[in-house]
């Protein structure tokens, strides 16, 4: 999962966790449930220290919610 250029970069795995998460209506549920799905999934380890941050969990749930995403 990467944010480049406001848009969410997403691998098939990555796209299902984050469509679960998506369904928590406050924004910090869903971004810790999704952290959280990723260190379950062991997908943690593939993001930078920066990147592991809730912070960023929030903006990639702000992001998939703009329908800005693309899936590869």
């Amino acid at each position: 999962m990467k944010l480049e250029n406001e848009k969410l970069l997403l691998n098939e795995e990555e796209a299902k966790i984050i469509r679960q998460a998506n369904m928590f209506a406050d924004e910090m549920y869903a971004a810790t449930f999704l952290r959280n799905s990723f260190k379950n999934h062991n997908l943690l380890e593939k993001l930078s220290e920066e990147e592991q941050d809730i912070k960023f969990f929030v903006e990639c749930i702000r992001t998939y919610r703009k329908k800005n995403f693309e899936i590869k």
